[in-house]
C-alpha cells in the first residue's frame, strides 16, 4: 500500500507540473475530471495509510481499514474507466474507444460488487482491539479519515455528476473550481489543523495537557494570520488561512522529533515527520500562489516594455522557428529586476498532424518564485498577446509533493528493515 501511495503521490506531483508548464494557462490544478480521477484514490489511500497505523499499533479499526482498502481500489478502477473509456474530452485522457470503456466498466462492476459483497458478509466477524479515548492519536486518525472521506465524496460527486446528468438528460454541464474550492477548501484547512494536532497526541489516551504541546504551533499560526490580515487585505480568506496553517504546521512536524536520538529514531517516525513537513510546504506554496500572484495580460509589439509585479519585461523580437513536426512563432523577452536580466523565449506552436495549436510557456525559476510568460496570437497591427505571471514561492507546491513521497519512502524502508530484522533474529 505504501509503495502504491508513493508512486501515486509522485505521479500527481509530476502531472501537476506538466499541466502547469506545458499547457500555458498558468495554473497548477484545474480540477479537470482526469486530475480528480488521480486525486480520488490518493485521498482514499491516504486515509487507508493512517488507518493501517492504528490497526498495526492497537489492532483497532479493522472493518474501517478494510472498507478503505476496497474504496481505494474502487477509485483506482473509476480513474482507469474515466481516462481510458473515451467518456471524457480532456488533454489528460488517453483513449476514445467505447468498447474498451464498456469492458473496463464491466470489470469495475464485478470487482467492486464482489469486494463489497465479501465485506458485507465478513465484516460482522471482525473483532476490534482495545478501545481508546476521544482525546488520543487513534481518535485523531479517525477524524482525519472522516475528513478525507468527505473530501473524497465531494470530489467524486463534482466529477461524476456532470457525466451522469449528460447521460440522463443529454445536456452538457460542468462543475468547476468555484465548487471544489468553496466546498472542499475549508475541509482541507480543518484537515491541515488535524495534521498538526494528531502526531502530538498519545496513543490510547492523552494524559498531558494538549494545549501546552500546541503552544508553539499556535503562536506561529496566529502570527502568520495577523500578518496576512494586515498586509494582504485583498487576498482571499482561504489563502490567509492556508498561510497561517503552513506556518503552524512547520513547528508541529518538528516537535515529535525533539528529545529523540536522530540515529536511533525509527525511519517510520522520520517518514511521518518529513511527509507532514511536505504537506506544510505544499500548503504554503498553494496559499502563496493564491495570495501573491500578479498577472498581466496585454497586447505588445517588439520594443514595448511591460511590468508585472517587480519585473520589467521588454519585448525584444519575434522570429519563426521550426521543429520536427511543428512550426512556431518565438518571442524573445528580456526580464529585469534589481539589475539582473533573464532571457525568455515563449512560443506559439502549430502542429500539422493532427492540426493543433499550443503555447509553449517560458519560465524563469528563482528561489523566490517563477516568472511565467506565454505568447499568444498576433493582431492586424502586428501586436502579440502577452500573458505574464509573477508567482512568488509557487515552486514550494511541487517541492512539498516530493517531500511527501520521500516521507513515504522512508516509512516503507523502515517497515522493510523491521521485517528483515524480525526474520533474521527469529
Amino acid at each position: 500500500m505504501l509503495g502504491a501511495w508513493i508512486f501515486l503521490t509522485l505521479g500527481i506531483t509530476a502531472g501537476s507540473y506538466w499541466a502547469y508548464y506545458e499547457l500555458g494557462w498558468g495554473g497548477w490544478w484545474f480540477w479537470d475530471p482526469v486530475e480528480n480521477a488521480s486525486l480520488m484514490p490518493w485521498l482514499a489511500a491516504t486515509a487507508l495509510l493512517h488507518s493501517v497505523a492504528v490497526l498495526g499499533a492497537r489492532n483497532a479499526l479493522k472493518a474501517w481499514t478494510m472498507m478503505l482498502a476496497v474504496i481505494a481500489f474502487s477509485m483506482s478502477m473509476v480513474g482507469t474507466f474515466l481516462v481510458r473509456s473515451g467518456i471524457l474530452t480532456s488533454v489528460h485522457a488517453f483513449a476514445v474507444d467505447p468498447t474498451r470503456g464498456a469492458f473496463i466498466l464491466a470489470l469495475l462492476g464485478i470487482y467492486v460488487t464482489a469486494a463489497f459483497g465479501i465485506f458485507a458478509v465478513r465484516a460482522a466477524n471482525l473483532r476490534e482491539g482495545a478501545p481508546f479515548e476521544p482525546v488520543s492519536r487513534e481518535a485523531g486518525i479517525v477524524v482525519n479519515n472522516l475528513l478525507l472521506t468527505v473530501i473524497l465524496g465531494i470530489v467524486f460527486i463534482g466529477t461524476l455528476y456532470p457525466l451522469s446528468a449528460e447521460a440522463l438528460t443529454g445536456e452538457k454541464m460542468s462543475v468547476g473550481a468555484p465548487y471544489f474550492n468553496s466546498v472542499a477548501g475549508p475541509l482541507a484547512i480543518l484537515l491541515g489543523v488535524l495534521l498538526a494536532v494528531g502526531p502530538l497526541l498519545s496513543w490510547r489516551q492523552e494524559r498531558r495537557p494538549i494545549a501546552r504541546k500546541l503552544a508553539i504551533p499556535s503562536l506561529f499560526a496566529a502570527t502568520a494570520l495577523v500578518i496576512a490580515l494586515l498586509a494582504m487585505p485583498q487576498a482571499s480568506l482561504l489563502a490567509k488561512a492556508g498561510l497561517a496553517l503552513a506556518a503552524g504546521l512547520l513547528p508541529a512536524t518538528i516537535i515529535p522529533l525533539i528529545g529523540r536520538n536522530p540515529l536511533r529514531t525509527p525511519l517510520t517516525i522520520w517518514g511521518m515527520a518529513i511527509a507532514h513537513l511536505g504537506a506544510a510546504v505544499s500548503i504554503g506554496g498553494m496559499a502563496a500562489d493564491t495570495a501573491f500572484t500578479t498577472e498581466k495580460l496585454t497586447a505588445a509589439a517588439p520594443g514595448d516594455t511591460v511590468d508585472v509585479g517587480p519585473w520589467l519585461v521588454k519585448f525584444e523580437s519575434v522570429s519563426p522557428v521550426a521543429g520536427p513536426n511543428w512550426t512556431a512563432v518565438e518571442a524573445e523577452l528580456r526580464a529585469s529586476r534589481g539589475g539582473g536580466v533573464h532571457v525568455l523565449k515563449p512560443q506559439s506552436r502549430y502542429f500539422t498532424d493532427p492540426p493543433t495549436e499550443t503555447n509553449e510557456a517560458a519560465i524563469q525559476t528563482l528561489l523566490s518564485g517563477q516568472l511565467y510568460t506565454v505568447l499568444g496570437k498576433s493582431d492586424a497591427e502586428g501586436r502579440y498577446q502577452l500573458r505574464l505571471w509573477w508567482k512568488p514561492l509557487v515552486t514550494l507546491i511541487w517541492f512539498g509533493g516530493f517531500l511527501i513521497a520521500l516521507g513515504g519512502l522512508l516509512a516503507l524502508l523502515g517497515h522493510a528493515r523491521r521485517s528483515w530484522r524480525r526474520r533474521a533474529f527469529r
